[in-house]
């Protein structure tokens, strides 16, 4: 799931921003008492600003939670309370410590923390901010960016910096000096922006990046470059392919799939150290042998991919990508009823096929190159370890690479399992129903000892489909009988709701917006912050998945 997401946000540098709905924007500003004009907004995001701790600082801050001095504990707590959202993912970890007083105040200071605003209402004060380009505005959300509060408000303030990088011709002195700023978060987003914003005088600066000490510095400046038809960025993110986890890597690996085709090499990628190593000096022989002779305009075309939409048709038994338009890019035929699919580096597509008790990952070209046997899939996940989780009705499995089980998981008194996701932190999001197949569902969140961390009902009514966990905790709960898709916070109750007829499965994109699936529609939806819509794709077939990067 999260190699998926940072690979979305990733492409999100290489377009132009997503055009909001101003008017749907300055609504939720005003439904959340957060100022619209240019001075407001400004002051909005000066007061969200803090001297944030650095992580090191936030992991003895948490420590400190469980120190014998009771003065000692309730420091780091205030300290933890005042940080705000940059501290929450680091408490959402500690609410599971094996010291319970940890755990108890990690719970506490969670409940205390507040953010002035969801991340969507943040997402629309930075589109509207850049709309109104007053001035310090570029400075502003520059020193805000590395207190966002999650990656869906970091992504709409770099694309709000994109917006404001160039003004009149010239390019903003504060985004310039952020080339140098000590913080690499700063660096790597105004290197980005002037990139895209095709600075040139700015450009021998931005080229300097791909030198950079941080490696994601050089993998987002590199890959913007890379679209902007600079070849000496291609072999900067080669090297990355093993200096880097897969997690981040997996935008490379297909844009590199993309530029070779039928000469790519067959050497395997993989998650440890010494495979990363030999699959990175296989790419850098290709560069060697053809770097010289790779057209530009190619190298410019393989890197336009955002808006690309994958959707999964279950009577037709196919996976289709789809471009910006809705057209056919490539099609994965004669699956037998795939009800989950999810796109793995260099266009390879992980699918559970229902009706033929298995999972399987399949190449473009429709070669199976991993199966994995087991009766009744209702949904796959590769983790970035290269390990597959996939669910069933009576229990969620893990396997590694050979298909040996890592862990199984069969839900209390009999319990079918509906839907469920593994998340990044280890934990495991799970919706089940009363083994009668009668009654209210229920949604539990468990840590990686299969405890229970929270619980409380939903009203999915169909097994299969796709819940989606997002990074503040919420949780997106297709309810089909219902026709709608709900948000809900931690503790149960309803933060967004978006109508839908018969909705199976739902995720959120990287500018706010739902993406959604209807089983009796046949198609799938793009919801905006207000519900309304503003995409579709329509089959004659059932459409059980999408998935947009």
């Amino acid at each position: 799931m999260r190699s998926f997401l940072v690979v979305c946000t990733l492409f999100a540098f290489l377009a132009v921003p997503p055009v909001g709905a101003a008017d749907a924007d300055e609504a939720l500003l005003r439904d959340a008492k957060i100022p619209t004009d240019g001075p407001g907004l400004l002051e909005y995001f000066q007061k969200r600003t803090t001297s944030s701790p650095s992580d090191e600082a936030l992991k003895a801050l948490i420590d400190q939670l469980g120190d014998d001095s009771f003065h000692k504990r309730e420091e780091a707590a205030n300290q933890l309370i005042a940080t705000g959202g940059r501290a929450k993912l680091f408490l959402q970890r500690a609410v599971n410590d094996s010291d319970f007083e940890i755990a108890f105040r990690a719970r506490a200071c969670l409940g205390q923390i507040d953010q002035g605003g969801t991340s969507l209402a943040v997402s629309a004060a930075a589109r509207t901010l850049a709309a109104r380009k007053p001035d310090r505005a570029a400075t502003v959300l520059l020193d805000y960016l590395p207190a966002a509060e999650d990656e869906s408000v970091a992504e709409e303030v770099r694309l709000a910096v994109c917006a404001l990088a160039v003004r009149d011709g010239k390019a903003d002195p504060a985004v310039v000096e952020g080339l140098k700023d000590k913080n690499s978060v700063k660096r790597a987003a105004c290197g980005v922006a002037l990139a895209r914003a095709k600075s040139a005088d700015q450009l021998p600066a931005v080229r300097k990046l791909l030198e950079d000490p941080e490696p994601l510095v050089r993998l987002r400046v590199g890959l913007v470059l890379v679209a902007a038809k600079e070849k000496d960025a291609v072999p900067v993110l080669i090297e990355l392919l093993a200096e880097l986890p897969t997690q981040h890597t997996g935008l490379v690996e297909d844009l590199l799939y993309r530029l070779a085709e039928d000469k790519a090499p067959t050497t395997a990628s993989g998650t440890d150290w010494p495979t990363r190593r030999k699959f990175r000096d296989a790419w850098a022989g290709w560069w060697k042998d053809n770097g010289k002779d790779l057209d530009l305009a190619k190298l410019e075309q393989a890197a336009k991919t955002l808006g690309f939409t994958m959707v999964v048709l279950l009577d037709a038994g196919k996976v289709l990508d789809l471009d910006a338009s809705n057209r056919v890019r490539w099609s994965v035929d004669g699956l037998q009823k795939p009800l989950d699919a999810m796109l793995l580096p260099g266009e390879r597509v992980l699918v559970a096929e229902h009706d033929a008790d298995r999972v399987t990952e399949r190449t473009r070209k429709n070669e199976i190159v991993w199966e994995k046997q087991i009766t009744g899939p209702l949904m796959a996940q590769r983790l970035p370890n290269g390990n597959t989780v996939i669910g069933t009705r009576t229990q969620v499995v893990e396997v590694d690479k050979t298909g040996k089980t890592v862990w199984t998981h069969t839900p209390k008194d009999g319990a079918l399992i509906m839907k469920t996701l593994k998340l990044p932190n280890g934990d495991l999001a799970i919706v089940t129903q009363a083994g009668a197949g009668v009654g209210t569902s229920q949604y539990t969140r468990l840590d990686a000892a299969f405890k229970e961390i929270r619980s409380f009902p939903v009203n999915v009514g169909t097994f299969g489909g796709k819940i989606d966990v997002l990074a503040n905790g919420h949780v997106l709960v297709p309810e089909m009988a219902n026709n709608r898709v709900l948000e809900y916070d931690e503790t149960g109750k309803v933060v967004w709701e978006g109508a839908v007829d018969g909705p199976i499965a739902a995720v959120r994109l990287p500018n706010g917006n739902t993406l959604v699936t209807t089983m009796n529609q046949h198609r799938a939806v793009e919801l905006d912050v207000k519900g309304k819509e503003v995409w579709e794709y329509k089959s004659d077939t059932r459409v059980t998945r999408a998935f947009r990067r």
